[in-house]
């Protein structure tokens, strides 16, 4: 049977022609319903490195799936973008980070990774609390999620690996995350872990599918695509 190791190990070569990993990290998050054997695991031979709680605001537009915007602990703007994927491992960079006032460029930047139809003015970019006032008069086409996190962070031989616990309104859940610069140290820990199982969900995708009309939760974050 293959592995996930053994299927991206296949790829590498390709990879490598068309990405530069010292761009962005690799990663692979899955969103599992009830206890994970990962857990134990990353508890019992993984380094526990530190330990973190916090709240991030996630600006979600469905236009734009492929790009992750968030208000980092409320005062920092992040945006990541996907890029090449390979198997099912997603290859992520960050290619804007920064605190508040937010310069021309960065509110440029900003409106195009949430589609937006109209720049920002100055006034948007003076903090958090203005640019989520702004984005209030707009025609809703983002949508504004709090989520707060209590996170466990492990480390092994080039690896990162998270267990945390994920509040969203009402509901509440759990994510195990792998990211790392190297796309066979995900590969193999998944494999180690057991997370291939389950499919590889961002913030974004879970969040998006959580605020849906007809969500119904762990259902939607750990049910499978069809083929």
């Amino acid at each position: 049977m293959q592995t996930e190791s053994d299927s991206v190990l296949e790829q590498m070569t390709d990879t490598r022609r068309t990405s530069n990993p010292s761009e962005g990290r690799y990663e692979y998050r899955i969103w599992p319903g009830s206890g994970h054997p990962a857990i134990a695991v990353l508890n019992g031979a993984w380094t526990l490195s530190s330990a973190e709680r916090r709240s991030d605001i996630y600006l979600l537009n469905p236009a734009s799936d492929r790009v992750l915007v968030k208000l980092r602990s409320g005062d920092r703007l992040e945006i990541k973008r996907r890029g090449r994927d390979v198997g099912s491992i997603q290859h992520w960079s960050m290619p804007l980070s920064t605190k508040f006032p937010l310069a021309a460029s960065d509110r440029n930047r900003l409106a195009e990774a949430l589609c937006l139809r109209r720049i920002l003015p100055e006034v948007a970019g003076q903090s958090a609390a203005h640019l989520l006032s702004e984005l209030a008069t707009r025609d809703g086409r983002v949508i504004p999620r709090t989520v707060t996190k209590s996170r466990l962070l492990f480390r092994t031989s080039g690896c990162r690996a998270e267990i945390c616990r994920v509040g969203v309104g009402r509901w509440s859940g759990k994510t195990i995350a792998l990211e790392a610069e190297d796309l066979a140290s995900v590969a193999h820990a998944m494999d180690h872990l057991l997370l291939g199982s389950l499919p590889n969900r961002s913030y974004g995708d879970a969040l998006l599918r959580l605020v849906t009309p007809h969500a119904s939760g762990y259902e939607l974050l750990v049910r499978v695509p069809r083929a």
